[in-house]
């Protein structure tokens, strides 16, 4: 599972590149009921939330991630956000605007963290090996939307998260 691989590194790398609390927090405004449910137990619970147990619930979930995520994104990606209630997800056009401003996306525990809990839960919830089509799309944007904080966070050139697996062959020398 690449995407989610590159989700991780890419959140562990921005969280390391922060060395003090931001006072920026995610918005609340359409954050799935699950995030509270995490939230009220300290964040410590590793298990996902009760209250995902029926098919429609698992699905208002996702909607709910994907409707969230597109609410807490800056303007500017927004625009090249697609349609939430679109199968696919598909986030066409929002990579082209990097080095725009993400700062509504804060790193830590009240920021882009809850963002990686609620794709770690629904990975789990979907139970497909190699990620719902809608999941891996998001977790693929996530990733690039890590990669660039830690870009600006390092003043370096654009972190390099891509799900793709790197080539096994070495390069012949000479």
């Amino acid at each position: 599972m690449p995407e989610w691989t590159a989700v991780v590194n890419a959140w562990g790398a921005l969280e390391k590149a922060v060395f003090e609390k931001m006072p920026v927090v995610l918005s609340t405004h359409d954050r799935p009921p699950a995030i509270g449910w995490w939230v009220q137990r300290g964040r410590k619970d590793g298990r996902i939330p009760a209250n995902l147990s029926s098919d429609d619930e698992k699905e208002d979930f996702y909607e709910g991630v994907m409707k969230w995520w597109l609410e807490v994104n800056p303007a500017w990606r927004k625009e090249g956000l697609a349609n939430t209630s679109a199968p696919d997800f598909a986030v066409q056009g929002s990579k082209q605007e990097a080095g725009g401003d993400l700062g509504s996306l804060p790193p830590g525990l009240n920021g882009l963290t809850s963002i990686v809990a609620c794709l770690w839960w629904w990975y789990r919830l979907a139970r497909v090996a190699e990620g719902a089509p809608a999941w891996r799309t998001m977790a693929e944007d996530v990733a690039w939307v890590l990669g660039e904080k830690v870009r600006a966070l390092m003043g370096k050139r654009a972190a390099c998260f891509s799900s793709e697996t790197p080539s096994s062959k070495r390069a012949r020398m000479g």
